[in-house]
């Protein structure tokens, strides 16, 4: 067994998920920070700003999944180094004043140099809707 190339797969694994245990029906800010880390092998999410840094090189998956607040549109972009990838967008268009939620989801493979980018921002709307069990969501992992 060869536990030097062992120990350097190990360190090539980096994968994290991680979400919002709260609602915030008005917020309006930039890049959404996920505070809560559900689960983190490696490095590269930091739950202070929001922003995932390439460890190393590779080709890495995003997944977010957000929820619109009471009755609200919110769009949220993942965003490679300032250039939005893709658009997740919950949405309510109804004039009824049934309490209804929307899910908007999406995913995006990319492929990152060491101490590229990425994060959750916002493009669009008000606010979003999460819980003491996570929501909203985001989610990484380097594939290969």
């Amino acid at each position: 067994m060869n536990l030097s190339k062992t120990k350097c797969e190990k360190s090539n694994h980096h994968a994290f998920t991680v979400g919002i245990s709260s609602d915030n029906g008005g917020w309006t800010g930039s890049t959404l920070v996920f505070p809560i880390v559900i689960y983190s092998k490696g490095t590269g999410y930091n739950p202070s700003t929001g922003i995932f840094t390439a460890p190393t090189a590779g080709t890495y998956v995003f997944y977010i999944s957000v929820q619109s607040a009471y009755q609200k549109l919110i769009n949220f972009d993942i965003v490679l180094d300032g250039n939005s990838k893709v658009r997740a967008m919950a949405y309510y268009g109804s004039e009824s004043s049934v309490a209804i939620r929307q899910t908007g989801t999406n995913m995006v493979i990319l492929h990152l140099q060491t101490g590229d980018s990425v994060w959750v921002k916002r493009n669009e709307g008000t606010g979003y809707h999460s819980y003491s069990i996570p929501i909203t969501t985001f989610s990484g992992f380097k594939l290969y």
